[in-house]
């Protein structure tokens, strides 16, 4: 890209101010990336030491195996290591891909947008051309009530007075709003252009990714606000059209003929209106911008278990496998927990500890007597037959009792 021409010192405020903005933060931003590119400046050897470190962590893992290395992450490293020497070192790669994107791209969009608000011609001026003359003519209508007001008129208390100042007042608020912004953004995102090399280091590892993310949201929303500032400037200005031409006008009347304030007040109206109108523009360009998402890198050994691959879980496995003296714990700690409940149930049942019984068959023969059975005692099992004591003899004291 060729580097913007500056301005000469005669020209306009608004074309001045553009061309002036424009030369320098594309110097600026040059400037400040070979700067921190140049080979054995801080920043390259910070962006080596960080390479080295992405490059031992990975070594790291695989050395104790706490994971194993597939196919797609030793792409996805290899990619991301070389995209970050290419935006680190390479300013032309960068300033094609980044810089023109932020920079032209909208601007392009604004212009389609314009000429379709125009009805698709291309008679009309420039945004920004019709800006000058629009603050111009307010200067001069501002200049013509302040002549036909009083060295006493206070500007806050009517009359020629404050129509001078809502025309200055709404000159500058219009200005500002507009040209203003468009220039704090440019200089912001060639600020953050330049930190170029600092934020490619941080997009190798997982805990900075934030930052790098920030550094984008900010500039896309940098890129944005100003199409947004130029189509509300051209709406801006073709509503103030009509005031414009009626204080034009007033400039040719004589110095005591009646004084119609209600241009210059509309211009001071519409010009806080739009202001109004650019702020909630700047926050919702930063809500969408916030949006942005990097997508996360599966770390190596870390595997996705069934249950949060199908979205029932987030449960992640454990690194290392619990040791013995764990699971011997376990299994007590669950032991003494059945023997709490089985006694503490036994303690709350109203019947006491079971027995298992049974009942003898001899009410059978009884019932077939045809007397009434009898209630069988419950007897406990094991105890129903008992076989008689008896004293052992040994063979010696047989004999002798024979």
């Amino acid at each position: 890209m060729t580097p913007v021409a500056c301005p000469s010192p005669d020209a306009a405020l608004v074309q001045g101010l553009i061309g002036s903005v424009d030369c320098q933060v594309h110097g600026l931003a040059q400037a400040g990336y070979a700067a921190l590119s140049a080979p054995g400046s801080p920043v390259s050897t910070l962006l080596t030491v960080l390479m080295t470190l992405y490059v031992a962590f990975m070594g790291y893992r695989l050395v104790l195996g706490r994971g194993a290395l597939r196919i797609g992450d030793a792409t996805i490293a290899a990619v991301k290591l070389a995209l970050v020497v290419a935006l680190a070192t390479n300013w032309a790669l960068l300033e094609t891909l980044v810089y023109d994107l932020l920079f032209k791209a909208p601007a392009e969009v604004g212009a389609l947008l314009l000429g379709q608000l125009d009805g698709g011609g291309t008679g009309k001026l420039d945004p920004y051309v019709r800006l000058q003359f629009a603050f111009d003519a307010l200067q001069d209508a501002a200049q013509h009530f302040a002549t036909r007001a009083g060295a006493r008129d206070a500007a806050l208390q009517g009359g020629p007075g404050f129509a001078a100042f809502a025309a200055n007042v709404g000159g500058l608020v219009t200005l500002l709003t507009s040209l203003g912004v468009v220039l704090a953004c440019k200089v912001v995102l060639s600020v953050l252009l330049a930190l170029a090399p600092i934020v490619a280091g941080l997009l190798l590892f997982e805990t900075t990714r934030g930052l790098v993310e920030g550094w984008l949201k900010a500039m896309i929303a940098l890129s944005i606000l100003p199409m947004i500032a130029t189509l509300a400037l051209s709406l801006e200005l073709a509503m103030m059209a009509p005031s414009l031409k009626a204080l034009a006008a007033m400039k040719d009347v004589q110095q005591f003929a009646e004084l119609d304030m209600g241009p210059a007040i509309t211009v001071l109206v519409l010009s806080l209106v739009f202001a109004v109108v650019l702020v909630a523009a700047a926050i919702a360009v930063c809500v969408i911008a916030a949006g942005l998402r990097l997508p996360r890198e599966r770390q190596i050994g870390q595997d996705v278990s069934p249950v949060s691959a199908s979205g029932g879980g987030s449960s992640a496995a454990p690194l290392e496998p619990p040791s013995r003296a764990a699971h011997v714990a376990a299994a007590a700690v669950s032991l003494a927990r059945r023997e709490e409940q089985a006694a503490s149930a036994a303690a709350s049942s109203p019947v006491g500890p079971r027995r298992l019984v049974v009942v003898s068959d001899r009410t059978q023969t009884a019932s077939a007597a045809g007397s009434p059975p009898a209630q069988a005692a419950a007897v406990p099992l094991g105890a129903s037959y008992r076989r008689p004591a008896a004293p052992r003899l040994a063979a010696s004291g047989a004999r002798r009792d024979q």
